[in-house]
């Protein structure tokens, strides 16, 4: 294959900003799919994909194309596209009659994912930077371009949705102008949904992004080289073909029984079948230098081939740079409803993992939940989507604790994950933003004054979990957005807060608290812990203890019979006795009894939490 020919592209955007909608309009130019005989959002082929309207996982497709010289209707659906509004092709650059390669990679757009995207830009030369004209610039759009402007790739600035009526397309253009310094006339006009713009952005595709041999990142990793070299930035486990690698050829070529090595891992195979997405796995002779495709592995574990990890023929050979390994940054519990149904969770899990390399789980024992798993989560998106896979693909009933983050202790120091955030947020709403950052022990950093505020801010990722996504989107009506990314672990003032029901400690209900923050958590938990737990037969008594004092505490009281209800007559002695005898039996029953706290009361607090 002529490596001129090949155009890799990505469509990157804010969360419901159109991509999946953009790549069914490009599917039917290129003639992939027939237009009204295909489902909406193709490539999006989990159902919570296209329940949520949310593309959760990245989706390649090989398309083969024609270049057009004419340039799209003017007024197109009542719309005023105007010639000179449009931008001709280059004809000497290519000629109507050249058929290009075109590899689209639709990408996930929540910051759960984001590593995908960073290797997935690794993979192609240019991106669509897709912004929604009814919404403008959001968080995650930022965080992509930046993404794309590090790995020195070509940027399409696309205004999405502008034949909504309440679309804002000249303070969007302005908006992307701002941000990333291009002419007002190299922003692209286009309508996902009706296919206005389209055919002139495809053109532009191929007439702006260059072939895989001008690819920055190529020349930056790849000499002069006699040996193979790929990078994997997806895969999936199939049960009859073992793991299924999604991979960028950036040198040489792959086709059956080749052998290769993972270098991350340092595993071996040999390679059962290799092709292209169309988007179906369509089996191809070889993987050419530039192409993008799947490399059929026969391993049994998934793990084995990670996100950013390089294939090459030699076994001890120099990644592609940019490759870490993906790391959980919450963490929750999940238990059975019924504790004899832990082998079929177990299997469930066990059959998730194949199918997700960034999940993690180990077995745990609670003396109220019986048995369960920790498991890893990337985000508390990805917590929520494993949950429901868990539920609807597995028929699973489950109890899943509020995902929590790993703090780290060295010689008795704790230390706390940090993120570093990005808020966009109109300009009314600043005030009340910075505000909520605060409180949240966040740091400021800078900010960005142009059409939308632009703040960013380090804080800990344990106050970004908790209430801070839902307090953002009330205190600015909902038109904020926030991305934020990894840091690193400080030190942190902080210690194991304890909850004790008459004095015996429930490990359920106890988390590793910052000062800042303990009297607040141990008030709040204690309370709620009254609200669910059933009056007994003695008096209960809900403590929090940090750092060995008692800061907060409720009192359950017990149920009491009416033992003077038979008395008449006589003076107050005789009640008194009969009450006392009473509190002398409360007493010898709360030392040797147990408070009973139902499974019921453990799922209303993780519920409430």
């Amino acid at each position: 294959m002529n490596v001129s020919s090949i155009r890799n592209f990505a469509i990157i955007a804010h969360v419901d900003h159109g991509k999946s909608t953009l790549a069914d309009r490009l599917l039917e130019l290129t003639h992939v799919v027939t237009p009204g005989k295909h489902d909406e959002q193709l490539l999006d082929r989990n159902p919570i994909s296209r329940e949520r309207g949310i593309t959760i996982k990245l989706a390649p497709v090989t398309m083969k194309y024609r270049a057009q010289s004419k340039s799209p209707p003017a007024g197109e659906a009542g719309l005023n596209v105007s010639m000179s509004e449009s931008r001709h092709l280059d004809t000497q650059t290519f000629r109507p009659s050249d058929e290009f390669t075109l590899n689209l990679v639709d990408t996930p757009g929540h910051v759960d994912f984001s590593y995908e995207v960073e290797r997935t830009l690794a993979c192609v030369e240019g991106v669509i930077l897709l912004v929604d004209a009814t919404q403008g610039i959001q968080a995650q759009t930022i965080a992509h371009a930046y993404k794309a402007l590090e790995q020195n790739l070509t940027i399409i600035p696309v205004v999405n949705k502008i034949d909504m009526e309440n679309a804002q397309v000249d303070k969007t253009i302005a908006e992307l102008v701002e941000f990333l310094g291009v002419k007002p006339e190299e922003v692209y006009k286009i309508s996902a949904k009706t296919g206005i713009g389209v055919q002139e952005l495809l053109d532009a595709v191929i007439e702006q992004v260059p072939p895989p041999s001008d690819s920055e990142y190529r020349k930056s990793n790849i000499e002069t080289l006699d040996h193979t070299k790929c990078l994997i930035f997806d895969s999936y486990y199939d049960p009859h073909r073992g793991v299924i690698a999604f991979a960028r050829v950036f040198n040489g070529e792959v086709k059956k029984n080749t052998k290769l090595w993972l270098q991350a891992t340092q595993k071996s195979f040999d390679v059962m079948e290799v092709g292209i997405f169309t988007p179906d796995l369509t089996p191809t002779e070889t993987l050419e230098d530039g192409q993008i495709g799947y490399i059929v592995t026969n391993l049994k574990d998934i793990h084995d081939v990670q996100v950013g990890d390089t294939l090459s023929t030699i076994q001890r050979d120099t990644m592609l740079s940019g490759y870490r390994k993906v790391k959980p940054m919450v963490y929750g519990s999940v238990f059975p409803t019924d504790p004899d149904e832990y082998i079929d969770l177990k299997k469930s899990l066990e059959k998730l993992y194949l199918n997700d390399a960034a999940l993690t789980f180990e077995p745990i024992f609670s003396k109220a939940m019986g048995g369960g798993f920790r498991i890893g989560f990337l985000g508390l998106l990805h917590a929520d989507v494993t949950r429901e896979r868990l539920e609807r693909e597995f028929e699973q009933s489950l109890v899943l604790t509020p995902p929590k983050v790993e703090y780290e202790n060295h010689d008795g120091t704790f230390y706390e994950p940090f993120v570093s955030v990005t808020v966009v947020t109109p300009q009314p709403y600043m005030g009340g933003v910075m505000q909520l950052c605060e409180e949240s022990r966040a740091s400021y950093k800078h900010m960005d004054n142009k059409n939308q505020i632009i703040l960013v801010y380090e804080m800990p990722l344990v106050e970004l979990i908790g209430q801070f996504f839902d307090r953002l989107k009330s205190i600015t009506s909902g038109y904020a957005s926030l991305d934020w990314e990894f840091l690193e672990y400080r030190p942190v003032q902080a210690d194991y807060l304890e909850i004790l029901l008459n004095l015996e400690p429930v490990e359920e209900f106890s988390e590793i608290v910052v000062h800042e923050r303990a009297f607040e958590r141990a008030r709040e938990l204690t309370k709620k812990i009254h609200e669910i737990i059933p009056r007994q037969q003695y008096e209960v008594k809900i403590q929090a203890r940090y750092k060995g004092k008692i800061i907060a505490s409720e009192r359950v009281a017990p149920f009491r019979k009416d033992v003077t209800a038979k008395l008449y007559g006589g003076d107050r002695t005789r009640k008194d006795k009969l009450l006392n005898k009473q509190k002398k039996g409360k007493k010898l029953m709360k030392n040797i009894g147990k408070v009973e706290i139902p499974k019921e009361a453990f799922i209303k607090l993780f519920k409430t939490s």
